[in-house]
């Protein structure tokens, strides 16, 4: 390793697994290396010893149950039993005379255990047994669960160091390694099967004390600079001296009784916790981070450490027990380190990314094996290679499948959300759109995406898409143009963006910029190649049906080209997709008309309230609807034969009409045949949406009305 370059998260992980492992088999050889009897103790309401249960020596020595008077060994040594000798903490006792009597006393016992043989009396004689190694098998519950406990504070503080390097990461670190410590003394000797040697067990209980102290102090620290620092920066290095003064004072018994060794700090610095927790609360209040960081701090102070320190140091000080056991009471602060993994994955405290939770289901992957094999050994009394074979065969059947489905929906979750989008984003890149509706699609899939909040238009320059404001915020440019979108508070306020939505909001800008360039790209294109074609056509054919018409031999030969070269320039002006004014579109049919008109010796009358009209009319439109005007024209001319036409160009405010009236002979419209002009007149209409009317004419002739939306004069006919 590099000196001075920082350790990879994951190998930092690595090597706190591996001093847990270490860690544990430390603790297991000392109780698995006594003597053990396969005696079961527990304590009488009248300070007695009792036997409640025998295995192994005892049960093949045909220990009776009932009272356990003394013990005995092979010199005639003897000492009674009584009922404080399995206490499972020694500081449950007042007075320091009192803990070194206790400690005398474990020594002595110890001492007896020893030996080659060792007698129980009870009321019934004295049973002599041969001691054991203790079998990992007779190690009770209680054990397990403070070594889980520790072991998972001590995982949870060192993911937060590995990925973190803020001051207060350490800090969160330090009291996950400090209740390892409280954890793994406590396990030992609250294990034991009767006694430890005297010198060890007054060292384990010296480490408990410094573990509860060292994290009274490291949880203070956290709470004055995190998540904001609320003075100097001296105040947590003076909660560290103070706590290390007590348990000086502690450890040399200068305190006037363990109250003021242990018991009263630990109540003080409870109390100095809810002072800093209200502190904190009052400077976030208008930082919504802060907020909702210290949500976590303040639910796992109440039901984490504050239910241990009260139900455990509250009660001892009050001269009482513990309600439950202080091993099971390592529950409520264990309940701290998983409200803030919770904490961690949600809100992103200390700044961690979200993928150290695979670290987590890869430990715990390990951890349910042996779990598994414990509880099979203990509560089934299976033997060992069987209860290994079903633990592994368990954890293979229903840990493993469930990680797989967590790590698909938890650590996948970008994948599954893009993969949800696909559909809306082949619908918005391949559909043409207009700038305006183009912005709300992109919305709308920002929408879906993210689900904040808040969405608001941004005028700055936005080159790139970022996180604002430690995660509240996330910056979006926009798909075209300047400016950007800043989209606040994640999934309805309910988390902060993370690196993942930043990729997430990147790659869908990326893919609609590439579906939009195409579009644009392939909208160019067309337009090129239709004014390509329109100038041909216009260049190149026009030309030739003029030669034509001038040495055309009959008028009526020439009558058909010039109506062949007007359906040539129609067809040219509709390869134009821009939208024109509809005033110049009837312009151009006026001039039509009234050349018909001419030709065939009837007289125009020409209505128009539409002359100025700007009214835009797509080039598809304007095609189909002179078209329809046309056939209604020849209809007129060829069979009512009149002498007046009358044509008449109107807005009504939601239509627009046009109007072809003659008063000719023609026969009345209920008797027309459904010829090839009327089909094609009826289709185009109603591909426009509009409608086509036939009425007959006072007092003679017929009148056509051609009525059309106006909603419908961009269409593309």
């Amino acid at each position: 390793m590099i000196p001075g370059k920082p350790i990879p998260p994951k190998q930092v992980i690595l090597q706190a697994a591996l001093v847990l492992a270490v860690l544990i088999c430390a603790c297991i050889w000392p109780l698995c290396s006594q003597p053990w009897l396969g005696v079961r103790f527990a304590a009488s309401e009248d300070g007695s010893l009792r036997i409640v249960a025998t295995a192994g020596p005892a049960q093949r020595a045909g220990l009776t149950m009932g009272s356990a008077l003394a013990l005995h060994d092979t010199q005639g040594g003897r000492i009674p039993l009584v009922g404080e000798d399995i206490l499972e903490e020694p500081d449950f006792l007042h007075e320091y005379h009192d803990y070194n009597a206790f400690m005398a006393r474990q020594g002595r016992i110890a001492t007896i255990l020893a030996g080659t043989h060792v007698g129980i009396e009870t009321p019934d004689g004295t049973t002599w047994l041969a001691p054991e190694r203790r079998p990992i098998s007779d190690l009770p519950l209680i054990f397990w669960f403070q070594i889980i406990c520790g072991g998972i504070a001590w995982m949870v503080g060192a993911n937060v160091i590995a990925n973190s390097r803020e001051r207060a990461a350490r800090f969160y670190g330090l009291t996950g390694a400090v209740f390892l410590l409280v954890t793994y003394t406590a396990a030992i000797y609250s294990a034991r099967e009767l006694a430890l040697d005297g010198t060890v067990f007054r060292a384990l209980s010296v480490a408990d004390h410094a573990g509860a102290l060292l994290f009274a102090a490291a949880f203070l620290g956290l709470l004055w600079i995190y998540p904001t620092r609320l003075g100097s920066q001296r105040v947590p290095l003076a909660f560290l001296g103070f706590y290390l003064a007590v348990w000086i004072a502690d450890t040399a018994q200068w305190a006037p009784d363990m109250n003021y060794g242990i018991r009263y700090p630990m109540l003080a610095g409870m109390a100095t916790s809810f002072v800093l927790a209200a502190m904190q609360w009052r400077r976030a209040r208008y930082e919504p981070i802060s907020r909702a960081a210290l949500k976590w701090f303040l639910m796992t102070l109440t039901l984490g450490s504050a239910v241990f320190v009260l139900g455990v140091f509250g009660m001892q000080a009050l001269g009482h027990l513990p309600a439950i056991p202080q091993g099971f009471a390592f529950g409520f602060v264990l309940m701290m380190y998983l409200g803030m993994a919770i904490g961690m994955r949600r809100y992103r405290l200390f700044n961690l990314e979200p993928w150290w939770p695979q670290l987590w289901l890869w430990f715990l992957g390990g951890l349910m094996v042996v779990v598994i094999d414990l509880v099979l050994i203990r509560l089934l009394l299976l033997d060992q290679q069987l209860a290994l074979v079903l633990a592994v065969a368990l954890a293979g059947w229903l840990y493993f499948p469930l990680r797989q489905r967590l790590l698909r929906g938890a650590l996948h979750a970008r994948d599954t959300r893009l993969s949800e989008l696909m559909p809306e984003l082949i619908r918005v890149s391949s559909a043409p759109m207009g700038p305006e509706a183009l912005a709300a699609s992109w919305r709308n899939l920002l929408d879906r995406a993210f689900q904040p909040l808040s969405m608001s238009d941004d005028m700055h320059e936005i080159n790139d898409t970022r996180i604002l404001d430690a995660g509240l915020r996330l910056a979006i440019p926009r798909i075209e143009g300047p400016g950007g979108l800043v989209l606040s508070h994640a999934d309805g306020g309910r988390r902060l963006f993370l690196p993942a939505d930043l990729e997430l909001a990147q790659s869908l800008l990326e893919l609609l910029r590439q579906a939009v360039s195409r579009q644009e790209d392939y909208a160019r294109g067309a337009h090129e190649e239709r004014e390509r074609i329109a100038r041909d056509l216009h260049d190149d054919v026009g030309a030739k049906l003029l030669t034509l018409i001038h040495r055309a031999e009959s008028p009526d030969t020439a009558e058909r080209l010039r109506a062949v070269l007007q359906d040539l320039r129609s067809l040219a002006a509709s390869l134009d997709r821009e939208p024109a004014p509809l005033g110049d579109a009837i312009a151009d049919w006026r001039g039509e008309i009234a050349d018909r008109c001419e030709g065939a010796a009837v007289a125009l009358d020409w209505q128009d309230a539409l002359m100025d009209s700007h009214l835009p009319i797509h080039s598809g439109c304007r095609l189909a609807l002179e078209r329809v005007l046309r056939e209604a024209v020849t209809n007129a001319l060829k069979h009512g034969r009149p002498s007046r036409l009358t044509v008449l160009a109107e807005d009504t405010g939601d239509e627009v009409i046009l109007t072809v009236a003659d008063d000719g002979m023609g026969p009345a419209p209920e008797l027309w045949g459904s010829g090839l002009g009327l089909r094609n007149q009826a289709v185009r209409m109603a591909t426009l949406g509009g409608a086509l009317r036939y009425h007959a004419h006072s007092p003679r002739g017929t009148r056509v009305e051609i009525r059309l939306p106006k909603d419908a004069l961009e269409a593309t006919g």
